[in-house]
């Protein structure tokens, strides 16, 4: 159908696409508008060049188990535009400015497509942001490093000991490369409601919270790594420097290594950039229902289990080290 013709008695300016500038869906056959990424009707990808300059990204928050493309800044210049480069996300801009201020290479976006992306990178550049692509593929959080349970330095070389099957490992001491460290949090929030006519009223309720500190290590050109969790461990590779607090041991360990290490690289800004990280890879939520449950003589409620945690963020981040390390050499 032909747009409708310009009338400058009702409109100020002309807003309507050209017939000649509509595109074609390759999906449905339908037309669409010459700034969408995907058709508005089956939302497959259209096909317009990544840099026109009437294009407007919508984006939408993704799903935890979806696969997307992460737009991360590695530097940002002095000239930084805060307020277009927010405008251009649908973002805040103390939002914005909190990631960046961070001066730690962390995503600013996370979308569906790789066009979606590309366009992103070179819409940032001339706004003072020099950005890579990162897929969550090359993450791949779906795949936990390898559990240790304990690990021997000796002899210019590192033994590693699996947690589950206790095979070993050894490297020789060179080929370590790269240390994340971090923590894993976990809350949780059992309930307890009363139900009547459409009105819940929560009985009893119960939170919890387990933060456990974490190291994940990684080989020259291991991609997956491995994993020391402060609990289950054995520390007795410090030797005389163990400790009697397993957080104490953890640091420790991760200077011990450094020491041992002469490539090693060790990152320890998860903790303090992980609230920026907050909209971007969110932390995982679940709410579970545990049916009807007895809360005292003849009284029943409907139990309810809230939970939270960051295994997946974590996971992200510290593999995110691993690319950029790689993508560096």
């Amino acid at each position: 159908m032909p747009s409708a013709p310009f009338d400058p008695n009702i409109q100020s300016e002309k807003i309507a696409f050209d017939p000649d500038q509509m595109i074609g869906c390759k999906g449905c056959g339908r037309m669409n508008p010459p700034n969408r990424f995907k058709c508005l009707y089956c939302a497959h990808e259209l096909d317009v060049p990544v840099d026109a300059g009437s294009l407007k990204p919508v984006l939408r928050k993704l799903e935890l188990w979806e696969r997307g493309f992460n737009v991360v800044v590695k530097e940002k210049g002095s000239g930084a535009d805060i307020d277009k480069i927010a405008a251009l996300l649908s973002m805040q801009p103390a939002t914005v400015e909190d990631i960046l201020s961070t001066g730690v290479p962390l995503p600013l976006a996370r979308v569906d497509s790789e066009k979606e992306a590309l366009f992103l990178q070179t819409s940032f550049e001339p706004l003072g942001l020099d950005c890579s692509i990162v897929s969550d593929v090359d993450l791949t959080p779906d795949t936990l490093p390898v559990r240790l349970r304990g690990v021997a330095l000796s002899d210019g070389s590192v033994t590693v000991t699996e947690f589950n099957t206790g095979d070993e490992r050894t490297h020789d001491i060179g080929e370590l490369v790269l240390a994340v460290s971090g923590s894993i949090i976990q809350g949780r929030v059992d309930s307890l409601e009363k139900r009547k006519r459409g009105e819940s009223k929560v009985l009893d309720e119960t939170a919890t919270t387990s933060d456990e500190a974490v190291l994940d290590i990684y080989t020259r050109g291991d991609r997956i790594g491995y994993r020391i969790n402060q609990a289950g461990f054995d520390f007795s590779c410090l030797g005389p420097d163990k400790g009697l607090l397993a957080g104490e041991n953890m640091r420790q360990l991760a200077v011990r290594l450094e020491q041992e290490a002469p490539a090693l690289k060790v990152v320890n800004d998860y903790t303090r950039v992980r609230q920026a990280l907050t909209g971007i890879w969110d932390v995982e939520s679940k709410n579970d229902s545990q049916g009807l449950k007895r809360s005292g003589i003849g009284r029943f409620g409907f139990g309810r289990v809230s939970s939270t945690n960051n295994l997946d963020q974590f996971t992200k981040y510290s593999r995110l080290q691993r690319h950029l390390y790689e993508a560096q050499k």
